[in-house]
């Protein structure tokens, strides 16, 4: 017994030393980014925020944190307005702004040294604003959907801290209007949006 103890002791210790050297890969694979952008929306299709409002334009922040094998987790906000191109559609308000929250999970694959292609699907929040032009107060609406899209990544500096990001993503907008009419329901409720965005990124 006194002879095994120190092969038990040795196994015991290999076996420790190999899962803080797992732990420390682990660890090690964790990144962090923040994404300062400026967007662009434009809706699509037939509905009613592409006949009032035909683009909404914005600036905002994200974040991306990469976990395992090159899978992450990424947030952006964005604050959005638009100008008014039918006014007789819009009615008894001004031009609207627009909070706007993405949350999605992206995977990355790196093409060379210095570029990379990110996929990523999320869920994203709309809180649009507009004032009544009697200055009563405001028309408030919240609305929710499903995005999808993909960022081109391009390295600008040496140590890998710096990159350019170019965007493009669908975002599904659905503002649970309704009416008695399904083609009216769906016009003024659901659109598409086609979204692109220039950011710039810093890794930590």
């Amino acid at each position: 017994m006194k002879k095994l103890l120190p092969f038990f002791l040795i196994l015991i210790s290999v076996s420790v030393s190999a899962q803080r050297r797992k732990k420390q890969d682990w660890t090690e694979n964790v990144r962090s980014s923040l994404d300062p952008h400026v967007k662009v929306m434009v809706p699509v299709g037939h509905n009613f925020l592409k006949d009032t409002f035909g683009y909404f334009y914005g600036f905002g922040i994200g974040g991306n944190l990469t976990i395992y094998k090159n899978f992450g987790l990424g947030a952006e906000y964005t604050y959005f307005l638009a100008a008014i191109e039918d006014r007789d559609r819009y009615g008894y308000l001004g031009a609207p702004s627009m909070n706007n929250f993405d949350w999605y999970i992206f995977h990355q694959d790196k093409i060379t040294e210095e570029f990379y292609v990110e996929e990523l699907v999320g869920y994203s929040t709309y809180r649009m604003k507009s004032p009544y032009l009697d200055n009563s107060g405001y028309f408030r609406e919240g609305n929710g959907g499903l995005n999808f899209g993909a960022k081109a990544i391009y390295t600008i500096d040496d140590t890998g801290m710096q990159q350019i990001v170019l965007g493009t993503r669908l975002n599904f907008y659905n503002a649970r209007i309704g009416n008695e009419n399904p083609e009216i329901e769906k016009y003024y409720s659901k659109a598409l949006l086609l979204n692109f965005s220039l950011s710039y990124r810093i890794n930590f």
